[in-house]
């Protein structure tokens, strides 16, 4: 056995003493090993207090219903996980995608936001089965520990929660940008920030993702309801609104400034736009079924393909070289308070549904091994709430203390969200499949490239990584710059400042 296949143990070659699989029968998943999963839900929870090993899930492993106090969190169907998955994806910025079809045109804006869609959802095909054939993967932490180790788990799990910090930060200043819009300014920025912060976690209270469906639905219809208030206002508006007597509104179908810069932060926009796959392990992980998160995740991408299509090129046919973002800034005061209004629920809702797959993966890791883990008691929801108020509270000091927040949200995104979306994804699926891996993996089981799919899988994961390393330093780039240009013109404000 190689030494990845000993510090990672899998189980066709672990021992006769060693704890089953924890796969799902057919109520929960689709497996061949129902037996394997009945067989090991007979043993009593103290034999499953400590593993080390990823093919082990510990909601599995702890589940026991004749506990009073048993919470079972594998309770998802495809639909739940579909619309949770949308409303993590589809939020304000959707209202971006006018300005990145001003950067692209409508044509590049259409080809780059469908074709990075259609790739997002092969790599997350890729996800769902890594996750098949290691069940006690619950996060992109675990994912990265089985292919490089606990450093490699370090390294991406800080990630995710650093990630996650940054959405509850964003989400946090969005929410006072929009709540001073709504208002006219009537308080200090910053106790709207605050008001944000606590409704966000306050509203976090659930642990299961099963229970945020009817949340998810109504973020989704927010979002959407927004988006078409400012279509229908800039189709209709006077062009002054936007022009002020300026040059007329043109659009245009390919790029008028196609520099290096404005191409490819059109193009990370879109990429990080699908930032909604870092969830793909976690929502997985509380499916009946997680093969099924395929099916889901149509839902998702095809929703998110579409509505960033139809919003950002007619709001950018509509306003052309005068397009914003948010383009909820688009039309007269009244409407924006209207659109604003629609759009809070979203950016509470979707910064509690990102918000919320850093704190899982802190809650999962620190009683992983734990009866805590699968208890509904006061004692573990305590230990739930306490991570989710570290987490809200630490984005939103960062928030306003950091007076380059968003360039900083670009780097963290740089660093880990095209690699969480495409890049990691190519790794993962060499370590299961290429046969050049298979000692590296600790497979004993003979592996071939031998089909079509297989093959445009190995050529997706090729892309893949070779995409988020070209982006990766762009990225980082484009957010130094951003950096220094504020620093330079005076535009950054003073830390907690109004």
């Amino acid at each position: 056995m190689s030494a990845r296949a000993e510090e990672y143990p899998h189980q066709p070659h672990a021992g006769a003493n060693d704890i089953a699989p924890a796969v799902y029968d057919e109520k929960r998943a689709p497996s061949e090993n129902t037996g394997a999963e009945e067989a090991s839900l007979a043993m009593k929870p103290e034999q499953y207090a400590v593993t080390n090993s990823y093919d082990v899930d510990p909601f599995a492993a702890n589940h026991d219903t004749a506990r009073e106090d048993y919470l079972e969190f594998r309770t998802m169907g495809w639909l739940n996980a579909g619309l949770i998955g949308t409303a993590e994806g589809i939020a304000l910025g959707l209202l971006s995608f006018p300005s990145i079809f001003e950067r692209l045109g409508v044509v590049g804006g259409v080809i780059a936001t469908i074709g990075l869609a259609g790739l997002a959802y092969l790599t997350c095909w890729i996800m769902v089965d890594f996750k098949l054939k290691h069940m006690g993967v619950m996060n992109y932490g675990d994912a990265m520990g089985v292919v490089f180790g606990k450093y490699g788990r370090i390294f991406v799990g800080t990630g995710v929660v650093l990630k996650s910090m940054g959405l509850a930060g964003s989400h946090v200043l969005v929410g006072q940008k929009a709540l001073n819009a709504i208002s006219s300014n009537a308080i200090c920025g910053v106790w709207f920030g605050f008001i944000i912060m606590i409704a966000s976690a306050g509203l976090s209270y659930n642990r299961e993702w099963g229970k945020l469906h009817l949340l998810s639905g109504l973020s989704v219809g927010c979002i959407l309801t927004a988006a078409m208030i400012i279509m229908i206002a800039v189709g209709v508006q006077d062009d002054i609104v936007l022009t002020h007597g300026k040059a007329p509104i043109h659009w245009h179908a390919f790029p008028q400034d196609p520099s290096l810069m404005n191409v490819i932060g059109g193009l990370t926009n879109i990429v990080f736009a699908y930032g909604g796959s870092l969830a793909c392990f976690t929502l997985c992980s509380e499916m009946k079924k997680p093969n099924d998160f395929k099916k889901s995740f149509v839902i998702v991408q095809g929703s998110q393909a579409a509505t960033y299509v139809i919003v950002g090129a007619v709001v950018y046919a509509l306003g052309g070289q005068y397009v914003q973002s948010p383009a909820l800034t688009m039309a007269t005061h009244t409407v924006v308070i209207v659109a604003y209004s629609f759009a809070l629920v979203t950016i509470i809702i979707s910064g509690i549904l990102g918000t919320n797959i850093g704190t899982k993966y802190l809650y999962v890791s620190v009683l992983r091994n734990s009866p805590l883990l699968t208890s509904k008691g006061l004692k573990a929801w305590l230990v739930w709430m306490g991570m989710t108020l570290f987490m809200w509270i630490i984005g939103f000091i960062v928030s306003q203390l950091i007076p380059f927040f968003n360039q900083l949200l670009t780097i963290i995104s740089s660093l880990f969200s095209v690699w969480f979306i495409y890049g990691y994804t190519g790794f993962m699926w060499f370590y299961d499949n290429h046969p050049a891996c298979a000692k590296y993996a600790g497979d004993l089981q003979p592996r071939a490239v031998d089909t079509w799919f297989k093959k445009l899988l190995m050529a997706v994961a090729i892309f893949s990584i070779i995409l988020s390393i070209a982006i990766t330093p762009l990225g980082m780039y484009s957010a130094v710059q951003g950096i220094i240009d504020g620093y330079s013109k005076g535009t950054f404000k003073h830390p907690f400042s109004c």
